[in-house]
């Protein structure tokens, strides 16, 4: 199986505070990172750093481009979640991370709650809180 990490989930990995199975997957190239979650997670860089934390991550993530036509069903995903009053703590950062997992057929590897409401009304999604082993 293969993983699309959101920032979440590479903080907890970053921090050891997941199992080690997580980083060893990381090494084998079995997760993977995308633009949105290497934007988030260089936030909190500091400037004299910033270019090593972002190579570090390029280097030790497998990387997946955001589709060119994820917009579509990022509007899509958003009104399925509005329809159910549900779109409030979603960014749209995390709509494009889904969207990517969704075209890219990859599971979404997470600590954040905000997914799994995703997965309730998107199926599409696939889905797993990085602190559940699998």
């Amino acid at each position: 199986m293969t993983y699309l990490a959101d920032t979440s989930a590479v903080v907890c990995i970053g921090r050891r505070q997941v199992a080690e199975e997580w980083r060893e997957l990381v090494s084998r190239g079995l997760v993977a990172i995308c633009e949105p979650v290497l934007c988030e997670a260089l936030t909190i860089a500091d400037k004299s750093k910033y270019g090593s934390a972002e190579l570090e991550l390029k280097s030790s993530y497998s990387w997946v481009p955001v589709p060119d036509n994820v917009w579509s069903l990022v509007g899509t995903i958003r009104r399925e979640l509005a329809a159910h009053s549900v779109h409030q703590g979603v960014s749209v950062a995390d709509y494009l991370i889904v969207a990517t997992a969704i075209k890219s057929k990859l599971v979404l590897l997470h600590e954040d709650g905000d997914f799994e409401t995703v997965a309730r009304f998107v199926p599409q999604l696939q889905q797993q809180r990085i602190s559940e082993v699998s």
